[in-house]
């Protein structure tokens, strides 16, 4: 399977803030051009995408919130929000990196285990019912069954009885 993504980090803005007396709030913004190749493309795509990661760096480091946003022709849509353990890393770019995987992940369509081999499933906290492949495969169409009940039409007897033109006749239609 394909995994050609590159991405180059155009630019960072971080800003940290005291919130009731306690240790700083850290808000970590990135900006990444992208380059990559849809499976079974053969032309590369580009993109900017801005991650966003939310961390407190104390005595131990705690992720908060990391968003994940892709620039459009609309604007800036969210890809993804970072919803895992507090305490999964121990560095704003250890955050930051797994957030890029699922940038990849997500716009490739491909699992973040194959992405990163140092990922489980069970770390992910996903239960995998089927594994499946991604292989293209074309599908019959499926026959309509009959419908039960079939519609009578109701026509006029005969063209003037349908000349006026309120719409208390509708119903010959």
């Amino acid at each position: 399977m394909s995994t050609d993504f590159q991405s180059r980090l155009l630019y960072e803005q971080t800003t940290s803030a005291i919130i009731q007396e306690e240790s700083p709030v850290t808000v970590n913004s990135t900006i990444y051009a992208l380059r990559f190749l849809y499976p079974g493309a053969s032309n590369h795509t580009t993109g900017r995408v801005r991650i966003t990661c939310t961390y407190r760096d104390d005595d131990q480091f705690e992720a908060h919130a990391g968003v994940i946003e892709r620039w459009t022709d609309k604007g800036w849509i969210i890809l993804d929000d970072y919803t895992g353990d507090v305490y999964g890393f121990h560095s704003m770019q250890e955050f930051r990196k797994r957030l890029l995987e699922h940038t990849q992940s997500f716009i490739l369509g491909i699992p973040l285990t194959i992405i990163n081999e140092n990922i489980s499933d069970k770390s992910l906290n996903i239960s995998v019912r089927k594994k499946f492949d991604l292989k293209t495969t074309t599908t019959e169409k499926k026959q309509k069954k009959e419908d039960k009940y079939k519609i009578e039409e109701k026509k006029p007897t005969t063209p003037k009885d349908h000349h006026d033109d309120d719409d208390d006749d509708l119903d010959w239609l």
